[in-house]
């Protein structure tokens, strides 16, 4: 009776339902990064039903974290991020699970973190972690959600190769010296941006309309314009291309 109650709201939406939310529950998502994005992201996640998460997160709570990510308080400072965030989920929604790897992805545990999922979700803000994001999943065959936030503008994406083309199909890699560089944000913009990534993750799982794999949903703040533009396959790109 208590699921049944928790969900309630949700299963009264027609494209979801108890098919859908039982999806959810059945579900194993990694959400990598539990920061402006991640908290939010994993947040919608957890009390949607989701029935495993996975939080990967290297890094402690600092004080200039606190005015966008919100799942953690001031006096959690220099505390495991995923840590804290697990132990919060856990209490937000008891039906699921949730687990912490503080651990930052490399060459050597990314296949590991990420074996065994059927979401990953890419809350991170740097490319070269990306591309290894990118590049596992696409060796596990494990559908890979995307966003990002650079001052006032949001990118949202789906990649599935063979579906679709890939993360490196349309970002360059950074120039020497650039990934140092540090932009600003505003709490809302990735707020905005981590419920989007949730909402594909949720529908993505439940199989509910059509997805933007295969496309990018653009998102101007200023002027609050949202476009979505095609993400053509890349015939060249060789590391999807196979």
């Amino acid at each position: 009776m208590f699921i049944s109650q928790f969900y309630s709201r949700q299963l009264l939406i027609e494209q979801l339902g108890t098919i859908g939310q039982e999806k959810l529950l059945g579900a194993r998502v990694a959400v990598v990064g539990v920061g402006g994005l991640g908290s939010v992201c994993s947040l919608y996640l957890a009390l949607a039903g989701v029935g495993y998460l996975r939080l990967i997160d290297p890094d402690t709570v600092a004080i200039h974290n606190l005015h966008r990510q919100i799942l953690y308080s001031p006096d959690e400072v220099d505390q495991p991020k995923a840590e804290i965030a697990a132990k919060l989920l856990q209490k937000k929604n008891p039906l699921i699970k949730v687990s912490a790897k503080a651990e930052r992805v490399d060459t050597f545990n990314v296949k590991s973190l990420l074996d065994g999922v059927d979401v990953v979700v890419d809350c991170l803000d740097n490319i070269p972690d990306r591309y290894l994001i990118n590049r596992t999943c696409i060796k596990l065959g494990i559908p890979y959600v995307f966003a990002a936030v650079t001052g006032l503008e949001g990118n949202l994406a789906v990649f599935n190769p063979p579906e679709t083309g890939c993360f490196e199909c349309i970002i360059r890699s950074p120039t020497v010296g650039s990934e140092n560089k540090v932009f600003g944000v505003i709490g809302a913009s990735v707020g905005i941006m981590g419920s989007l990534e949730a909402m594909e993750t949720i529908k993505l799982i439940a199989g509910i309309s059509s997805s933007l794999a295969g496309k990018m949903l653009v998102c101007d703040f200023t002027d609050m314009n949202f476009t979505t533009v095609p993400l053509p396959k890349n015939p060249h790109c060789k590391t999807c291309r196979h």
